[in-house]
């Protein structure tokens, strides 16, 4: 299944395979360059999971193989069905993103004000289901500038589970002790988590995301070592990273 290529591969090395190839249990695809348009973006995971918008106002502008998201405007889009990770289960999402604000962008939430969002340049916030809408804040060192580049959280499964941060392949260091909540440690949120929109928090309500998502991929459990490289790999190679 793995592509035998570490984390510093080059994009002249990278063999001709993609994330379905390297991967399973592959949720959600948002592509570059694959059935991109205002109204809706077609996911290439194979399930049909499209992530639509029919309101004008609220639609993206296509750009560079990607969608250019107007904070201003409340672009947002909806997926076709729910995309559900249960209590004490593994998931990962990778993404490529160029913004024009590091503060409060939203990738993904539900209408149970479940979300991962950025909320600034050294913090990303996942909050889950149960109990009680439980959060986390994971601090890193500037890991989330307003340039280009791709980015990948890791949850592994099971009770007392583990978050990592990838920026361009590499991992990023998560301050120790940094979740807000009850938590006591970075890597404790293992509670249940689901969405259904991309872009914005509580269905489109607040915390709209600003500039450009190129590229978006959820898995509804954690990669391994292999496949974290290999999607690194392959997604740095697509977009010059």
């Amino acid at each position: 299944m793995g592509l035998g290529l570490g984390l510093g591969a080059s994009s002249s090395s990278y063999m001709s395979m993609d994330l379905k190839d390297a991967t399973t249990a592959l949720a959600l695809w948002l592509k570059n360059g694959a059935g991109v348009a205002a109204a809706q973006w077609d996911d290439s995971s194979g399930n049909d999971n499209h992530a639509a918008q029919s309101t004008t106002g609220n639609q993206a502008g296509v750009s560079d193989g990607g969608l250019d998201f107007e904070e201003d405007n409340e672009d947002h889009y909806d997926l076709t069905s729910m995309v559900t990770v249960a209590e004490n289960g593994g998931f990962c999402i990778a993404w490529v993103m160029d913004t024009e604000s590091a503060t409060n962008n939203s990738l993904v939430s539900d209408s149970g004000a479940e979300t991962i969002r950025i909320q600034n340049a050294s913090k990303i916030r996942l909050l889950t289901n149960d109990p009680g809408n439980l959060q986390s804040a994971y601090h890193t060192d500037e890991a989330f500038g307003a340039n280009k580049g791709l980015y990948m959280l890791n949850r592994t499964a099971g009770d007392g589970s583990e978050v990592t941060i990838f920026k361009n392949g590499a991992a990023v260091a998560i301050e120790a002790s940094s979740g807000d909540s009850t938590l006591a440690d970075a890597g404790e949120n293992d509670n249940g988590f689901t969405f259904d929109t991309i872009g914005a928090a509580n269905s489109g309500g607040t915390h709209f995301f600003d500039g450009k998502l190129l590229e978006l991929a959820f898995w509804t459990k954690s990669l391994s070592a292999q496949e974290i490289a290999d999607v690194n790999s392959y997604l740095k190679s697509i977009h010059g990273l």
